[in-house]
């Protein structure tokens, strides 16, 4: 079976997002790109550093302002197509026409006055410039945005001037780069993984022009990525030697100090990935997916965290061992893409698990309820971090401008096809039309861990059912028949043409995850790791080891909105390892996607908690108190 062809949408495949997830990404179209408020403030802002090219005004210290238009315009058009929206579309045209009248002679169209700057600062310099040492330079970074959105832009429009724009601004770099005869995992900050992840959208560029200066230089970052000389983090290399990934730093040469002990950004390496997985795609070369699926198995084994996540507030530095959990929205995000990746190119539909994991429980809680904002990092208790005024921008926010994409690449995950017939990956709300006739996921999987699904078909059609993993019991009824289904497999049902109706109901006895040990010997806490934890850490953190409780795929959590004080959620009292069963009773709460009363049997007898989904515990802007801890 070619999954890659299954997750190859077209217009004929064109999936709707109902529910709660698709009213939430109809308001993020609104507030942040359709809106008068959008285009004149959100937009513009993005639009002004590629005028001002004030990314490197404090130099030799380059920032990151450029970032933002490549984001927002990769999310627009993708919420152009999904809805068919014109007036979108309009406003991206005019935003691409203006952006592209920047470039300079040389094709460059960026935010740097310097546009040759790549390399990253002297330290002591940038600290005599902005206050305090980094290796800030930003520059290829920013680029990599501008490409991938040109990109898009071209997808929707067809216009070759678009294309010919991205063409020269990637030819620029490249010859950039290889006039300063360094590789280009040596340039910009954080050890190579910023520079690096252009490679994905160089691979995308490649497959319109085909030209072999981009694929080669696509190979030359990779390789960077294997070369014991090259002064950058190993990322291939050491996800085949299977090396814990928070001390992958330790044999790069540009490292110093305590930067030894952490591989640094989880966002921009895990961005690193995907250029590989698309390298593996173009060349055939099974060292890039052996990296990457031994890269995914070391991020469950050493950095998946309490919220279902990786990583600890964006770097890479054992999370796994941390009680309290921060996760920063564009982690969730680029972890939700490598599951999608990795599931494109093997099928294997455990991807999907982690996938629906993250998108229905720390993504959704990153999005503030009404649509206009969201969080940058996503918090296990007390409340999210929210932030604005981010180098000056007010209104847009890195980890933000990407949430409208993975909105749109949830859609392309829950429902596709292939030759063999239908699949149904996610249970979210969604619709979609198919070759075959139509199919819609109606809404009740998060509250009662059941879908109906109805169909319209033209013609005979095998509709193929994800059954997630953590279902260890799961019936599928159709018609006047009910079958059991196997977890962590596809349930394959064959389905006459006409109209009809799939019922499943999915195991939903509570999962209690216990708090897990490590052996400290073995991965030892480094000064410079309970610094970062530390200094993340908020002052109400959870000070003993708890458990966490889901119910299907639904993380709860305490709320302050069922009653439940702060003094009890942030209490020492734990059911963790003292209770000797489990079972949750629904009921209702307003403006809660589900909520029970979790009961546990516990050594001092019952204890009965209030809990709710954790998206609905925690996604206002100013968000009240709650805890998945118990």
């Amino acid at each position: 079976m070619s999954v890659y062809k299954i997750m190859n949408r077209t217009e004929s495949i064109r999936v709707a997002l109902g529910g709660y997830t698709g009213e939430m990404y109809g308001k993020v179209i609104e507030q942040r790109m359709v809106s008068e408020f959008a285009v004149k403030n959100i937009l513009a802002e993005a639009e002004e550093p590629f005028f001002s090219k004030s990314d490197d005004e404090k130099s030799p210290v380059g920032f990151w302002r450029g970032e933002f238009w490549g984001k927002w315009i990769i999310g627009a058009v993708r919420a152009c197509k999904y809805q068919k929206n014109e007036k979108l579309e309009a406003i991206i045209r005019e935003s691409i026409d203006k952006i592209i009248k920047t470039a300079d002679e040389n094709g460059y169209i960026g935010t740097y006055r310097d546009a040759t700057r790549v390399m990253p600062c002297d330290k002591e310099e940038a600290r005599r410039a902005v206050g305090f040492p980094c290796d800030f330079c930003w520059n290829i970074w920013c680029q990599k945005y501008t490409v991938w959105a040109l990109i898009e832009a071209y997808g929707l429009f067809g216009d070759e001037e678009i294309l010919t724009a991205a063409k020269k601004l990637a030819e620029q770099l490249i010859d950039n780069v290889h006039g300063l005869g360094v590789s280009p995992c040596e340039t910009g900050t954080f050890f190579g993984v910023a520079s690096g992840s252009i490679m994905k959208p160089m691979l995308l560029l490649y497959g319109y022009t085909h030209d072999k200066k981009l694929l080669d230089f696509a190979v030359e970052i990779a390789d960077g990525f294997e070369d014991d000389k090259a002064k950058c983090i190993k990322i291939i290399k050491n996800s085949l030697l299977e090396r814990p990934i928070h001390i992958w730093n330790y044999d790069n040469p540009r490292a110093e100090g305590q930067e030894r002990f952490t591989s640094q950004k989880a966002y921009e390496m895990m961005s690193c990935f995907e250029g590989i997985c698309e390298l593996y795609r173009i060349t055939g070369c099974e060292k890039y997916l052996k990296a990457t699926e031994s890269f995914f198995e070391l991020l469950l084994r050493y950095e998946y965290n309490r919220l279902l996540c990786v990583g600890f507030n964006d770097r890479f530095l054992f999370a796994a061992s941390v009680e309290d959990a921060v996760s920063e929205a564009c982690d969730i995000i680029h972890f939700m893409r490598l599951c999608h990746e990795l599931y494109k190119i093997t099928g294997n539909i455990k991807y999907i698990d982690y996938y629906e994991d993250a998108f229905l429980n720390p993504f959704l809680a990153s999005v503030t309820a009404d649509g206009s904002y969201g969080a940058r990092g996503v918090r296990s208790m007390s409340h999210h971090i929210i932030e604005r005024d981010v180098v000056n921008m007010k209104y847009n926010h890195c980890c933000v401008n990407n949430i409208p994409r993975a909105f749109e690449n949830a859609a392309e995950t829950a429902l596709c096809q292939n030759d063999d017939g239908i699949f149904v990956n996610m249970y979210i709300p969604s619709s979609a039309c198919f070759d075959r006739g139509s199919l819609t996921v109606l809404d009740g999987y998060v509250r009662s861990c059941k879908a109906d699904i109805v169909y319209s078909l033209k013609k005979d059609t095998a509709i193929y059912l994800r059954v997630p993993g953590w279902s260890k019991k799961t019936t599928v009824t159709h018609g006047n028949k009910t079958f059991n289904a196997a977890c962590g497999e596809y349930f394959k049902l064959f389905v006459r043409s006409g109209e009809g109706k799939i019922n499943i109901e999915f195991d939903s006895t509570p999962k209690v995850m216990d708090a897990k040990n490590y052996d400290r010997n073995l991965h030892p806490i480094t000064p410079y790791l309970k610094a970062r934890y530390d200094l993340n850490m908020p002052a109400e953190c959870v000070k003993v080891k708890k458990a966490t409780v889901k119910v299907g795929a639904v993380l709860l959590a305490m709320s302050r909105r069922l009653g439940t004080e702060w003094k009890e959620m942030s209490s020492d009292i734990t059911v963790d390892g003292r209770f000797t069963s489990c079972k949750a009773e629904p009921f209702e709460v307003k403006e809660t996607l589900a909520a029970y009363n979790v009961i546990f049997e516990t050594d001092t007898g019952r204890k009965v908690i209030p809990m709710c989904d954790y998206v609905s515990a925690s996604n206002r802007l100013l968000s009240e108190d709650f805890s998945i801890f118990v």
